[in-house]
């Protein structure tokens, strides 16, 4: 601060002029260390929210893309739905339609099943069988036949 200067009968006296400061205070000096740690925290609370909020959008704008190539997928599909060759398509399958010079045959599940082990069984794809020894071959060829 400024000095004050006083002439006394010849005598030089000088005094700093002195202003009650709070900053000098232990208590204030305290205060203030809080009051800045509690902005610091708010700081980086607002720091992490923030990167919280930039990843949910990242993620709604993922998902925004995803749904748009949905939709231009359903978009296709509606299209080749409302074509006749669908609807031709669906009624041979569903309602067992045949078209001109077409012959269909319905053939029953149970049936398809076991042509399907059959099928497994004639081509060597079942081989969980043991294999069985000579002599149990030649028991089963002279009991029961071929």
């Amino acid at each position: 601060m400024g000095t004050i200067v006083y002439k006394k009968e010849g005598i030089q006296q000088s005094r700093k002029k002195t202003s009650p400061s709070i900053f000098n205070n232990a208590v204030t000096r305290v205060l203030f260390l809080v009051v800045s740690g509690v902005l610091l925290y708010n700081v980086g609370h607002s720091f992490n929210i923030m990167i919280q909020k930039l990843n949910i959008l990242q993620r709604a704008s993922m998902e925004v893309e995803e749904l748009r190539l949905k939709n231009l997928e359903y978009a296709l599909l509606i299209e080749d739905i409302q074509g006749l060759e669908y609807l031709e398509i669906q009624a041979r399958d569903r309602l067992n339609f045949a078209g001109e010079k077409e012959y269909v045959f319905v053939i029953p599940d149970a049936t398809l099943a076991q042509a399907d082990e059959d099928l497994d069984r004639f081509l060597g794809n079942n081989q969980e069988e043991a294999q069985e020894g000579g002599y149990e071959v030649w028991a089963d060829f002279f009991l029961k036949g071929i």
